[in-house]
């Protein structure tokens, strides 16, 4: 019986921290299509920026320096605004997202 309740406990966990978590998907299209298209091509606003080929640590360590302040170059004021916002799990779960394109 305890190990049955300890299961249901873990499996409840899981699909509560599920519900929760950030959807990459739906952050890249609110907030990166716009300029960066489907991470294949670019606009001129997203700096020519090609995302897709970039690896998920790559684009986390880009996106945390961009909220914090310590990478960035010609966009560096409006990808601030973008990402500034974002929490860690969020800028995880988008950085899945574009590594994956």
């Amino acid at each position: 019986m305890k190990k049955l309740l300890a299961v249901l406990t873990i499996v409840c966990c899981f699909g509560v921290t599920a519900a929760f978590a950030a959807d990459g998907g739906a952050l890249y299209q609110k907030r990166c299509a716009n300029c960066h298209r489907d991470g294949s091509e670019s606009s001129k606003a997203g700096g020519d920026v090609v995302l897709k080929g970039q690896s998920v640590q790559e684009i986390e360590m880009k996106l945390t320096g961009y909220k914090d302040g310590t990478y960035g170059g010609a966009k560096k004021k409006t990808m601030e605004r973008m990402v500034g916002k974002l929490s860690p799990d969020e800028i995880k779960a988008l950085a899945g997202y574009i590594g994956s394109l």
